[in-house]
């Protein structure tokens, strides 16, 4: 794993050292680090790499430099088709050699992770490129004069001689829990470069394509069993070539099907450390969420005889400071909140040398999503026998199987007729209930406009297919924006994410799986539970009912906080920049409600939002020059 960092100014004014120097220092959080630049007359590049290797910036020709966060899956493939008679040439070289064969087609040709850019100093263009689904994050500013790119905000922030302002859209975005657009971040002037994404700068210009996009695939045509071995062999595959035995592994093990089947699987190829989130004994019961997910985790690694697991209780530090280092580290406002709550995680992750860290995470978008509308699927697609089938599977009488066969029928057949008597008898939705519940200012409100923009988020098209549904999941800006914010926390650590459910070739393959093995008379998941029915415990194949939450200690952390939250917020009423967000007295009374103890579920009260209006607060008061 590297951190990268480059500037070129375009407009040919010389770079000073202090200047560069300043972006480089700030990718540096650890001490396990190898660190290389280059500075010239008018543009500077450099990296640094927690797992010290041989890389150069320079090719062997001196033509390019190379700055990337680069990991190959298919290595062999390229060196065969790139005749390559040295098998044991590095990534970047490969990366060099697919450039010059296929240009900015190269990305197509990688299985991995990836954000890099390449300086061509005989054209005077940098190429820059980004994986599928955003794993590897990649900043850059560019204002016609100058161009910087990074893996990380803060590193961009540190150019003082440039100026800096807040995106009031995303700010907007922020409060309202809608996520921003792949590209936005909480600058105006620093951009993210969308994930399947490469970026030409040619002298004072950029341009920015698409190189990939996820379509529905071609349904296979093969016997149920075959289709699960298949699946399943996809999924060690994607496990395996993201463990490296001469590395220490460790899993976030939540106890549910997605990290328990990362984890089973990867301890079939190395030694792993375990580790998860769990509520300390004295609070069992007594603060929300009430429960956690012990019995499963240990039922795991039980099961896999994993000797090394380390309970993530998030005693030591309190709400208030787990937020304040992630805006510090970050340099932005973080619009969700794993990465920032599984601090205690990566400390301990890092104390026990652990530098790649797998997840499961990206499971429930598409490989092992629940599969709610294949009844639906089967009916639009005219497959009723095996629609009748899979109700009867659910030992319905025919009286019953008849009744709903019919409904799905008069559904289809009279689909508009159905939305107007939905919408009709419908209440209130629960995102009309959220959007109700926040503390927005009205005048900031109307300015942004953004109870329509908030609204926009929910419509639905009704026409999509089980494949186009997955695809909008996959690709919906949640996803990458997860990604890039667990980067950021987890590389301050030394820690690299690996994700192997977000795996290119499984996530294609599981598209193209028949809708009757996403799910089966009623059980959701089918095809993950099979695949993995003799990996993992049969209790944990075949649960239906994970409901403690991923990091179950967030609220307890609150409620140890809530004499400091009750303060920062009595101040902030005096702060006029503030104050120009959030209506500070609607946000109390809703901090009230939040803190009290009962048995009525914290989502109701929609803790994340709350969560997000402080980090605002915190940022703002971090950085008030950027708000006047």
């Amino acid at each position: 794993m590297r951190s990268i960092f480059g500037r070129i100014n375009t407009n040919n004014q010389i770079l000073e050292k202090n200047i560069f120097e300043k972006g480089l220092n700030r990718l540096s959080v650890t001490t396990k680090i190898n660190r290389d630049s280059k500075l010239f007359e008018n543009s500077g590049f450099g990296h640094i790499s927690f797992y010290p290797d041989q890389s150069n910036l320079f090719d062997s020709n001196n033509q390019y430099i190379i700055l990337s966060d680069l990991r190959l899956d298919n290595r062999l493939q390229l060196i065969e088709e790139l005749k390559i008679s040295d098998k044991s040439i590095s990534d970047d070289e490969i990366l060099i050699k697919a450039f010059e064969k296929w240009g900015h087609d190269c990305p197509n040709h990688f299985l991995g992770d990836f954000a890099f850019a390449i300086w061509n100093s005989s054209t005077q263009q940098v190429f820059c490129s980004r994986d599928y689904f955003g794993v590897k994050p990649f900043y850059y500013y560019f204002d016609g004069k100058v161009f910087i790119f990074s893996s990380e905000v803060n590193a961009i922030r540190t150019q003082i001689d440039l100026n800096f302002t807040i995106d009031q859209q995303y700010i907007a975005d922020t409060i309202s829990i809608v996520k921003s657009d792949k590209d936005r971040t909480t600058f105006t002037e620093i951009k993210k470069l969308p994930p399947a994404n490469y970026l030409v700068l040619n002298k004072d210009q950029i341009e920015i394509n698409e190189y990939w996009k996820l379509i529905p695939q071609k349904i296979i045509e093969l016997n149920d069993e075959l289709i699960i071995e298949q699946f399943k062999d996809l999924i060690k595959k994607a496990v395996q070539c993201r463990v490296s035995e001469k590395e220490d592994i460790g899993t976030e093990l939540s106890g549910g099907i997605d990290s328990s089947a990362t984890t089973a699987i990867a301890s079939q190829f190395t030694q792993i450390k375990t580790f998860s989130h769990v509520l300390p004994d004295q609070v069992l019961g007594k603060i929300y969420p009430y429960k956690d997910e012990r019995e499963f985790i240990h039922l795991l690694t039980n099961f896999c005889t994993i000797k090394e697991n380390h309970i993530i209780t998030s005693e030591a530090k309190g709400f208030i400071d787990a937020i304040n280092e992630n805006i510090d580290y970050s340099g932005l406002i973080n619009q969700q909140n794993f990465s920032i709550f599984s601090d205690h995680l990566y400390q301990k992750a890092s104390e026990e040398n652990v530098h790649i860290l797998l997840s499961g995470f990206g499971g429930d978008e598409v490989i092992s999503s629940k599969a709610e509308s294949y009844r639906k699927e089967l009916a639009l697609s005219g497959q009723w026998e095996q629609l009748k089938n899979d109700l009867q599977g659910q030992k319905q009488n025919q009286i019953k199987v008849l009744i709903n066969l019919t409904k799905y029928f008069l559904k289809i057949k009279f689909t508009g007729l159905f939305k107007l008597l939905y919408q009709f008898k419908s209440r209130k939705t629960w995102w009309h209930n959220k959007f109700e519940n926040l503390a927005i200012k009205d005048s900031f409100s109307k300015k942004m406009n953004i109870e329509e923009r908030y609204f926009s988020q929910f419509k639905k098209n009704s026409s999509l297919s089980f494949q186009e549904k997955s695809i909008e999941r996959i690709t919906h800006p949640h996803v990458s924006q997860r990604l890039e914010y667990c980067s950021t926390a987890a590389r301050k650590y030394g820690i690299d994410y690996r994700y192997p459910f977000l795996d290119k070739r499984l996530i294609e393959f599981y598209l193209s799986i028949p809708i009757n093995l996403k799910a089966k008379n009623g059980i959701g998941r089918y095809a993950i539970r099979k695949a993995i029915e003799e990996i993992v415990p049969e209790k944990i194949c075949w649960r239906n009912d994970k409901s403690g939450a991923t990091i179950p200690t967030v609220y307890m952390r609150l409620f140890n906080d809530r004499e400091k939250i009750a303060e920062i917020i009595t101040k902030a009423k005096n702060n006029s920049l503030i104050l120009k967000y959030i209506d500070l007295d609607a946000y109390e009374s809703w901090f009230e409600k939040l803190i009290q103890q009962s048995d009525q579920p914290k989502t109701n009260r929609n803790p994340g939002a709350f969560y997000n209006y402080f980090k605002l607060i915190l940022f703002i008061e971090q950085n008030p020059e950027l708000f006047i």
